[in-house]
């Protein structure tokens, strides 16, 4: 027996994943509805004791065995591996949202207090929790399946208080996130890995008692990890005014990143000529391809590389195969010792991690396509390369690093450089992340809007650029008590056809002034173009059109208080004054402390 909701929307439901349904695939007018509660309280049956959840469980569609199997687990470990727990507590927090019924922002508030307890004292999250105690890879910092980013996402969302998060916890709770978000930022600078005096990127696990780069099931050995690493600076790059430490960790592991990449590849699946599916190295003009496991070299290498196998030695456990009826064993520590090639480093490394094959646990590989064996001093015949079995079912190679260091950095970079070179300005910036409404008129974050009469509605291009038509004059309003003293429109043209910045405040360009050149090959090119309005700051309103095609584009306003006006925007609670601009900037006073209009915490000047 399946347990099944039945309403207008259950064809719908039974067709998602629990994730999709965790993330909101529903529709916002469902969470809430006698439905989503029916599994809402599901959701809270199967809760663990300790607060979380175990992972790969589809809890909308649970069959009554497997619903009575969880609910005889609770007394279990919780898990953060995989969205676990991390989308059950979004779950229940937009059922609150739209029913509020305490019951569901209690097992929230539960969940929430086990991902306190489970951080370590030096930040950052395991697996599982409680945790073993035995050793385990399970209880290192774990990057992989995005483990940390998803509770640290988490963990900012509710301390920002706004949408599915707003006033579920208190102020005391949202610091408290605040805080274990910091730690997180903390330990993730730590881990990031030295290599020999250069900054690299990060493993997907780290010890923390050392923060070294760590193993992690047997075909998982330590290493600089391409993919772990490129989905952690995605998320690294969304932090709001980062330190300028975490400035330069971005920007050399992106440089690091860069540097060892394998040029000119991809990999396609095919059928290999067994007839099975496979996969292989192929070449493809402008494509780039990482190792998931980048073998570090020189005394950092030596030092990791020592720490595994002596690890392996004081655990002594071995591992046989048995080949045309004799049995060959062989302790972890050799396999692991004499497979290593240090002369091999920073070329992606290889294992296979198979019940059938034990004598090849945590052995160095390094070759991805077919090769012969070799016949090792015992006399059994070794894999020298990955089997199709292994490439089919594990990403050992990905282009997951080339949107990064192309696209998503390059934006990311144009940002820092920006709010670094802002000085006494304050810096707004009009893109899809800042957008919170309107379709001819766009309205953002701080009070800015953008309008048109032409009828252009808002739609949005890639990394956060918003679309500008061309010959269209647009007019972005500016909040009363500020005035712009420099912008900068950073972007691409969409089309195979240069255009340009047509006019800006009531002054033409020419066609060459400034240029975002056109497409090539379909790939777009992005630009920065900056005018400094300092002479005649602008307040009230600013106009600005292009010429020739469509550019999707970030507008950044670098905006400061008009002489004399540090206190013209005020809004008042209780005859107290609560928003106020100082010194150029809206914040926000919360229980004696300032706060920009985004939420952050900001010092008092």
């Amino acid at each position: 027996m399946i347990v099944t909701f039945f309403c207008a929307r259950s064809a719908d439901l039974s067709s998602l994943s629990w994730s999709q349904v965790c993330s909101g695939s529903m529709g916002a007018e469902w969470y809430g509805s006698p439905e989503s509660m029916a599994i809402a309280d599901i959701v809270m049956d199967v809760q663990k004791t300790n607060g979380g959840w175990m992972k790969n469980d589809e809890l909308h569609k649970l069959s009554s065995s497997e619903l009575e199997a969880l609910k005889n687990s609770r007394h279990e470990r919780s898990c953060l591996d995989n969205y676990a727990t991390v989308q059950e507590m979004r779950f229940l927090a937009k059922v609150y949202q739209g029913c509020k019924v305490q019951k569901y922002r209690n097992a929230f508030s539960k969940a929430l207090e086990m991902i306190f307890e489970s951080e370590k004292d030096c930040g950052g999250w395991s697996q599982y929790w409680p945790l073993s105690g035995n050793g385990s890879y399970q209880d290192y910092i774990t990057f992989n399946d995005d483990l940390m980013t998803n509770v640290m996402k988490i963990l900012r969302d509710i301390s920002d208080n706004t949408g599915d998060f707003k006033e579920i916890v208190d102020e005391a709770t949202r610091q408290r996130c605040l805080s274990a978000f910091d730690r997180g930022i903390d330990v993730i600078l730590k881990c990031q890995i030295d290599d020999n005096g250069i900054k690299a990127a990060w493993c997907a696990q780290h010890d923390p008692s050392d923060f070294l780069p760590t193993e992690g099931r047997p075909h998982e050995l330590p290493s600089v990890s391409g993919s772990e690493s490129a989905a952690l600076l995605s998320f690294l790059m969304t932090v709001k005014n980062p330190s300028v430490e975490l400035q330069e960790a971005i920007i050399s592991a992106v440089a690091w990143l860069d540097s060892h990449k394998i040029d000119g590849k991809a990999i396609e699946d095919y059928i290999n000529e067994s007839g099975e599916k496979d996969r292989r190295i192929v070449d493809k003009v402008g494509s780039a391809v990482w190792g998931r496991f980048i073998q570090l070299g020189g005394n950092k290498g030596k030092e990791v590389y020592d720490k595994l196998f002596n690890k392996l030695l004081d655990r002594g456990k071995n591992r046989s195969y048995t080949w045309q009826g004799k049995t060959y064993t062989y302790s972890e520590y050799e396999l692991a010792s004499v497979s290593y090639r240090e002369e091999n480093a920073y070329q992606p490394i290889y294992a296979i991690y198979s019940d059938e094959y034990q004598h090849l646990y945590y052995r160095f590989l390094y070759n991805y396509a077919d090769s012969d064996p070799v016949v090792d001093d015992k006399g059994l015949p070794v894999a020298t390369s990955l089997m199709a079995d292994n490439r089919r079912s594990y990403q050992y190679l990905g282009s997951w690093c080339q949107k990064v260091i192309e696209v998503e950095y390059p934006a990311w970079k144009q940002k820092i450089d920006a709010l670094n070179q802002a000085g006494d300005a304050v810096i707004y910036e009009l893109s899809s992340d800042t957008y919170e409404e309107g379709a001819m008129t766009y309205l953002f974050g701080g009070g800015f809007t953008i309008s048109n009469t032409s009828g252009k509605q808002y739609s949005t291009g890639k990394t956060g650029t918003i679309k500008y038509s061309a010959g269209v004059e647009y007019l972005i309003g500016i909040p009363n008590g500020l005035s712009v003293v420099k912008i900068s429109f950073y972007g691409y043209d969409n089309y195979d056809v240069d255009a340009y910045l047509q006019k800006l405040n009531g002054v033409s360009y020419g066609s060459d002034d400034y240029v975002f050149p056109a497409k090539v090959d379909g790939d777009m090119r992005y630009v920065n173009h900056t005018v400094d309005l300092s002479q005649n700051p602008v307040s009230g309103t600013l106009d600005f059109s292009l010429g020739a095609k469509q550019c999707c584009l970030v507008i950044s306003l670098y905006c400061k208080a008009p002489t004399g006006g540090l206190e013209e925007i005020k809004v008042f609670d209780q005859d107290r004054v609560v928003k106020s601009l100082k010194d150029g900037r809206i914040v926000i006073e919360k229980n004696g402390k300032l706060y920009d209009t985004s939420g952050l915490h900001v010092k008092n000047r």
